[in-house]
């Protein structure tokens, strides 16, 4: 009889990242996904659900940052409590945030001895939301508590990024193995062919409009992206003598703001909404010159999956986020890192090399964001405290 494994996410991230990791543990164990039945990007409960998947019910929340928000997870923290106590499970791997799931868990395994514990770090709250007004606050450290205990105790640990191990050093026990396992993006090899065709085209005419430029944003239009400070670029373009053009794919609660701001310094805005369709992003923003990848300073955040999704189309990125997004943009040349320095930033756009960089784009998604990288970066990590068989 096969021991039980339960794997938990209370948002989306089954196909994402469970659904891998499924595979691998699914020969030795019996695996349980739990997640909960709201969509935290739709802000509406889940129609179509995956048969694999047991769905928790959590209450539905509008706003990012709520406190109906805050009970909704709670909830989910509690019924997961529930459930692992009645199937007693020998392996727990828990996606993290929210932070209250990890209570629970530590308190069954804490009682359960035999049970292995593994924790996956894929945003770090509450030190990623920009909340600097309430640093010092007990609740703020309780937290990051709930977390930090699990650390601890864990028999492994992932971090979606090398730059979260950075800032958890003292709170990672020295006898836990770390490991970074970047997300990672799925490809069909018939939108690998679209995105091999689109670089060819963009490539064809890159030079005939010397002073035009195509941009684009992916993903949530939420409290954490840098509005400013792309608006400041844009404007900076301009002043340079570009005419730019930007796409938006997505949406979210600072969408009416950002839009009204991207028209207030003079751009031409091309605003799609919400499209989940792979082949079709690649055809609405395959042949932009650059993605934008920049959130708020105060943010704790190493890799955006906005990024993956445009080194996946081939498109290089402008970032200001620090950690490994940065190292990979200056040592694969993959973009434009930005400091806050308008000036220096139009001199490297201006002797910016766009066809390499699409070129290394298509190169670094190879290399580190495929689902085979994926696996062999999941199953070193678990064969290491012994719960799978290594490859080697």
């Amino acid at each position: 009889m096969k021991k039980k494994a339960v794997l938990i996410s209370c948002f989306d991230w089954y196909e994402k990242r469970l659904k891998p990791i499924r595979e691998i543990l699914e020969g030795k164990y019996e695996v349980i996904i739990l997640t909960s039945d709201f969509d935290h990007i739709k802000k509406e409960y889940i129609k179509i659900r995956n048969e694999i998947c047991i769905y928790l019910h959590v209450p539905s929340y509008k706003k990012n940052i709520s406190l109906r928000r805050l009970y909704s997870h709670w909830i989910f923290g509690r019924t997961v409590g529930k459930f692992i106590n009645k199937v007693q499970p020998e392996l727990i791997y828990l996606l993290l945030p929210p932070n209250n799931s990890a209570k629970h868990c530590l308190k069954y395994c804490k009682t359960h001895k035999e049970t292995r514990y593994i924790i996956d770090l894929i945003d770090l709250w509450p030190e990623s939301m920009p909340l600097e007004k309430y640093k010092n606050n007990i609740l703020y450290h309780k937290w990051a508590k709930m977390r930090d205990e699990s650390l601890l105790e864990a028999d492994f640990v992932f971090t979606e990024c090398n730059f979260y191990q950075k800032s958890l050093k003292e709170k990672l026990s020295r006898y836990c193995k770390v490991r970074t396992l970047f997300l990672f993006k799925e490809q069909t090899e018939a939108e690998k062919k679209l995105v091999e065709e689109t670089i060819a085209l963009k490539l064809e005419y890159k030079y005939k409009k010397e002073k035009e430029l195509s941009v684009c944003y992916l993903g949530s239009i939420n409290h954490i992206v840098d509005i400013e400070g792309i608006c400041e670029i844009l404007l900076a373009m301009k002043r340079a003598g570009y005419k730019v053009q930007m796409k938006i794919i997505g949406d979210g609660e600072s969408r009416d703001v950002f839009i009204q701001q991207l028209k207030l310094v003079g751009i031409q805005v091309i605003f799609y909404g919400m499209i989940f369709d792979e082949r079709r992003k690649i055809e609405l923003l395959g042949l932009c010159d650059y993605g934008f990848n920049m959130m708020k300073g105060n943010v704790s955040v190493g890799l955006t999956m906005k990024s993956i999704d445009f080194f996946s189309m081939g498109i290089p990125i402008i970032n200001n986020i620090k950690g490994d997004t940065w190292k990979l943009v200056e040592e694969q040349g993959i973009g434009i890192n930005y400091e806050g320095d308008l000036d220096k930033f139009i001199i490297n756009l201006e002797n910016s090399d766009l066809v390499k960089a699409r070129q290394n784009a298509g190169k670094c998604y190879q290399q580190y964001f495929t689902k085979s990288s994926f696996k062999a970066e999941v199953r070193a990590g678990l064969s290491s405290v012994g719960l799978v068989e290594s490859n080697v």
